[in-house]
């Protein structure tokens, strides 16, 4: 794969798990983000064999990936933790275990708030 496919590989694979964010389209985040780690793998392996230092574009699209992928990690952080704090709320901690505390983790009984 050449440095120029890779990059814009990248890019758009980015800009679709950003999309996927910012719709909360869960169903198409999952496969976004896998495609977007596969596509920054290659990417890692073509910059093996690209020439050092990188010519003067392909080094600024990268330093924007770059910034543009610390971007979707902090989202996705985000939206982890929201995840978090809403299963918390929703579910019981695991000490109301239904046959009383055990090291193993077995069936629990929801009871609604109230």
């Amino acid at each position: 794969m050449q440095l120029d496919a890779a990059l814009s590989e990248i890019e758009a694979q980015l800009h679709a798990v950003q999309a996927a964010l910012l719709t909360s389209d869960t169903d198409a985040l999952e496969p976004a983000a896998d495609q977007a780690r596969s596509a920054i793998t290659a990417l890692a392996q073509v910059f093996r064999g690209a020439p050092n230092p990188l010519p003067g574009a392909a080094l600024r699209r990268a330093q924007a990936l770059s910034f543009q992928l610390g971007q979707v990690r902090n989202q996705l952080a985000r939206v982890l933790s929201l995840t978090r704090q809403q299963a918390s709320t929703l579910l019981p901690p695991l000490q109301n275990a239904t046959y009383g505390p055990s090291s193993v983790s077995g069936p629990r009984v929801y009871h609604a708030p109230g």
